[in-house]
């Protein structure tokens, strides 16, 4: 049987969910970073229905969206001494959700309103991780060409991030008040795919050392110092202590 093979944006976090995910419950796999200059078309290649990364590619099925490939996951990995919880309840599917489809989205618009404008060269870089050098080479020179792809497609300014940080402190509110209680999980007695999905999420926002790609991030001035504000939020607190205990 072929070892299953990830692909990935080593930047994004919800990569990093699925790549947790696996590392977590000791699924052999192969990691293969893309490149944002041709990932597009090989992502079609496989036959799934957008672009969209990660995508997880086994010997009878193509996979995408971490969910997906969680719920994979779960069920390849119950031979595993760790488990990520049994099937998932109407509360931890509603956190997830809505981790996926507003604090997520956020928190990748907030960072890059930013640091494509400010930063895009150290954006770049990260997007470079093991590529081979004819591939970084190609990154650079189209790299103008990306920026504004991206800042494009994600809807990306001034008063996007702005509005993204707004809700980004309201969705930080209510996980603070989601943690609030007497136990160190979200949903359930023990680490499951909701907590390992809000501390993937979130972990721009708290930079966990042992995030395997955020060693080198550089943050853009007005996002660090909003870091500088949030990092004794209970939420990042916690995502941290997660990472340390669990990644």
């Amino acid at each position: 049987m072929a070892t299953p093979v990830l692909y990935i944006f080593a930047i994004s976090h919800y990569c990093e969910k699925a790549r947790w995910a696996l590392d977590y419950l000791n699924i052999e796999y192969r990691l293969q970073h893309l490149s944002p200059v041709s990932y597009g078309k090989f992502v079609r290649s496989l036959g799934v229905a957008d672009t969209s990364l990660p995508v997880l590619v086994t010997n009878s099925l193509v996979l995408q969206g971490s969910a997906s490939i969680i719920d994979w996951a779960m069920k390849r990995g119950k031979s595993s001494t760790r488990s990520l919880g049994t099937d998932i309840d109407n509360t931890g599917r509603e956190i997830e959700r809505r981790l996926d489809e507003v604090f997520g989205v956020h928190v990748r618009r907030y960072y890059y309103a930013e640091a494509m404008f400010d930063q895009p060269q150290a954006v770049r870089r990260i997007f470079a991780t093991d590529l081979r050098w004819p591939q970084k080479i190609v990154l650079r020179l189209a790299w103008s060409k990306i920026c504004k792809y991206m800042i494009r497609g994600m809807d990306l300014g001034v008063a996007q991030g702005l509005e993204s940080r707004q809700i980004i402190e309201t969705e930080l509110d209510w996980l603070d008040g989601l943690l609030d209680r007497d136990q160190p999980f979200l949903c359930g007695e023990q680490f499951s795919r909701t907590d390992l999905t809000a501390a993937s999420l979130l972990s721009p926002l708290a930079l966990p050392a042992q995030h395997p790609a955020y060693q080198d991030l550089q943050i853009p001035p007005g996002v660090a110092a909003d870091l500088a504000d949030w990092r004794e939020r209970p939420s990042l607190r916690w995502v941290r202590d997660i990472y340390r205990q669990y990644r």
